[in-house]
């Protein structure tokens, strides 16, 4: 016969692969959000065009580098990743474009802002960035 008692228990044990997944989902729910939505569609736009007119010589249509550094990709993110977004708008405000540091508007200078944010992923909304909303992001890329 057998005996109840004397049988060892049986306690299920997830699959290591299912406690990673579920806590790399949790760690990814923690994290904080990239403040999506934070520039516009127009405003990314506006800054593509204006990236190619003023930016495109030194960091390449496709951001990847040349006379510059990249404005996307590991290297940049290694820089910039997870600082405020203002530090980024404050640095190209104040150096770029290299030929007459300094020259382009505001506005100008947030939409660029905004087409490199959406290149490097950040999703559009409605609201336009600006200052205010820039010391409130992170760059993508950061640890958090």
């Amino acid at each position: 016969m057998f005996d109840i008692k004397s049988t060892a228990k049986f306690t299920p044990s997830p699959h290591p692969s299912i406690k990673f997944i579920v806590m790399a989902l949790a760690v990814a729910c923690a994290a904080p959000a990239l403040a999506a939505g934070s520039f516009t569609s127009a405003q990314a736009d506006q800054g593509h065009q204006l990236f190619n007119d003023h930016c495109a010589e030194c960091h390449r249509p496709d951001l990847t580098g040349a006379l510059g550094p990249a404005l996307k990709g590991p290297d940049f993110a290694k820089r910039w990743g997870g600082r405020p977004v203002e530090d980024f708008y404050q640095f190209e405000h104040a150096n770029m474009p290299a030929n007459a540091p300094g020259s382009l508007p505001e506005d100008q200078m947030l939409a660029i802002t905004a087409y490199i944010l959406k290149q490097n992923g950040l999703t559009p909304g409605s609201t336009a960035l600006n200052q205010t909303a820039a010391k409130d992001m992170k760059m993508p890329g950061g640890g958090g």
